[in-house]
Parts: C-alpha cells; structure tokens; sequence
C-alpha cells in the first residue's frame, strides 16, 4: 500500500471515530479529480459502501478529502458565510499528513465560467456572505487565528517577493497577445513591488485588524444552489491570510464581471456590502465607515489586481489551449479576459501617484 492511500485511508477512519474498525465494515474507492479550472489543488473523492451483512452505519455515499487544514481548525461554522461540513482535519507535519475530509455537495450545486462570470444577484450575495464572515471576525473575542494567518506563519508566504516577479513575468506574456493593448504594461510593474505590496498591507490591517482573507477568490472556488442565485458553499481556503478587508471583494470584482459594469457599479456594490456589514454587527457600528472602506479599496486595488491580471494570463491560455470553455467560444472568451485585464491596467495606471 503506497503512502498516499495509506494517508487517505487514515483520514477516512477518523472522520468517523464512532465506527469502530471502520474499514472492516465499510468498502472504499478513491477518484483524483481533473479539475481543469484549478492549478493549485489535488482533490479525490472517495466513494463509501456498507460492507454486505453491516447494518446501523450512518455515513455518507461521497465524501471529497484535499490536503487543506488550517482554515477548519478554527472555524467550523460562520453564519451568512456556507462552506462545507467538514467531517475531519489533519494538521500538515510530515509528508504523507494533513488535509480535510468534507461533505460532497455536488449533487446539489453549479458552477460558474470565467466568463462570462457573475449576474447581478450573485454578486449581492457574495457581498452578503463575506459581510457575514467579516462581522464574525470583527466581534469574535478570540484572535488566536491570526497568529496561523499572518504572511510567513508556518513558514508559508503566499505574496513573498518571488511570488511577485513570478506574477509579473506571466503578466508580462499578455503583451505578445495584444502589444497595442498591452504594451504599457511596465508601467504598473511597481504593483508587484515587493516593498510597496507590504506597506498598503502592513496600513490596511493596522486600520482594520483580524481580517482574513480567502485569497484566491475567482468562479472556482464558488459553488451556487442548483436552479438559483443563491450560495452554496465558499471552498478552497489554502491560501487564506491576515489582510485587507476589501482584498476579496476586488477579487471578486475585477474576475467576475466585464470592464464597464465594474467600473459603474463597484461603490453600488460596496454600500451593500456596508449595510449587511453593519446590520450584522453589534450595534450596527463594524468600527469603520463607509468612507474608510473605500479608501481600504484604493489602497489594496493594486495588490490584489496583480493576482487577478495573473490569474486572467492563464486563463486566457487555458481557453487557447481547450483546457477549458468551448471550442466556438475561445476567441470571445479570451477577449472579453483582455478588456477586464485592460481595466484593471487602466485602474492601477491611475492610482500610481498615490503610491509613489
């Protein structure tokens, strides 16, 4: 038995520690899934059977187990914020440990495309979601998490300065796409300046503390009640760390929705947010305005967009390539992607004075 199935088998077991001998009394197949819309997670499912002649078991028929943990060490439960039930966690110490085993949900879900992206509704209920999260952060006495969440905690920097020139050369492949479009684009490479990154970060949790943010907030990791608008489940936290409060809503923004309903319809999208915020809050006070709250926006914008500009330079091949979306839609796909990423550009170009 090879070490990856044994590390499986042993996160199955103590997800149900009522069972005793559990894989006596119950038949286990396990599926790696192919997810073409992610490229940072392996992901299997694992498929459960009562053993013939064993009676009285209450488990679940699938169950999915990724190699994530330290967002469900903490929390286990949010209102107004759905994830997963999560059945059991494992903390990462040596090869062959850690990971989560979770509820299946996708008998009862969708998913979204990168394009064209969110409707209206949906992202009202985002908005309403991460305002959910947000007041649990803002009125939970026990700050204990920040300390697994803060950049380089645990050894692990998601935005470290390698990060950063990696993300700026990927970006800089959009030029050979479309030079007339895209050959400004040394002119925002002080976005992915290390330096720069870490003082608006360093301001923006000073201003507003124990934030967490999700971190990779794009159409894959949203899952949507089947036949509605509404939110099923936020998934995927690997990358979670302590920021910006408005850090995932610009993820979820300048990804899912085209260039010009963005641009009208951002401070729109921030007085909701605002409003469930605040009604959400003990005594409706979140400890911050609705002005500070778009000047947290400005000053993360370009932060956090360099990751969006990023991840819209490999979508755009992922579709070039047919690794995902469909045939007769590539070239409308990618260059609806190339206006959100000249947005984005545009957006960054004009806030340079304020940084400099």
């Amino acid at each position: 038995m090879n070490t990856r199935l044994k590390h499986l088998l042993r996160l199955l077991e103590n997800s149900f520690p009522g069972i005793e001998h559990f894989h006596e009394k119950v038949i286990t197949e396990f599926e790696k899934l192919e997810n073409a819309k992610s490229f940072w997670s392996d992901i299997y499912v694992a498929r459960l059977k009562k053993k013939d002649g064993v009676e009285g078991l209450d488990i679940p028929d699938t169950v999915f187990i990724k190699k994530e943990n330290l967002f469900y060490k903490h929390f286990s439960a949010i209102p107004n914020f759905p994830f997963p039930k999560v059945y059991f966690t494992e903390n990462v110490q040596e090869e062959g440990t850690g990971g989560i085993v979770a509820e299946n949900l996708s008998d009862r879900i969708y998913e979204l495309e990168h394009i064209p992206g969110l409707n209206h509704e949906q992202v009202l209920r985002l908005m309403e979601a991460f305002a959910g999260f947000h007041s649990h952060l803002i009125g939970r006495e026990d700050k204990s998490y920040v300390e697994d969440f803060q950049e380089g905690a645990h050894g692990r920097e998601n935005w470290s300065e390698e990060m950063q020139k990696r993300m700026f050369d990927e970006v800089l492949t959009l030029e050979t796409k479309n030079p007339e479009l895209f050959g400004r684009i040394q002119k925002i490479k002080w976005a992915y300046d290390y330096e720069k990154k870490n003082k608006a970060q360093s301001q923006a949790i000073s201003d507003i503390p124990g934030i967490i943010c999700h971190g990779d907030m794009n159409v894959t990791n949203m899952l949507w009640k089947k036949g509605s608008n509404d939110l099923a489940a936020i998934i995927d936290f690997q990358m979670a760390f302590i920021g910006s409060i408005t850090f995932d809503i610009v993820r979820i923004l300048t990804l899912g929705l085209d260039r010009d309903t963005r641009k009208s319809k951002t401070e729109k999208y921030l007085e909701h947010y605002y409003e469930i915020l605040c009604g959400l809050c003990n005594g409706g006070k979140p400890g911050f305005s609705l002005e500070e709250l778009y000047r947290q926006y400005n000053l993360i914008f370009p932060f956090a967009t360099n990751f969006s500009l990023f991840g819209i330079s490999i979508y755009i091949r992922m579709y070039t390539e047919g690794t995902i979306g469909k045939a007769d839609k590539v070239e409308s796909n990618c260059e609806e992607l190339m206006d959100r990423a000249r947005g984005i550009i545009e957006d960054i170009e004009g806030m340079e004075k304020d940084f400099n």
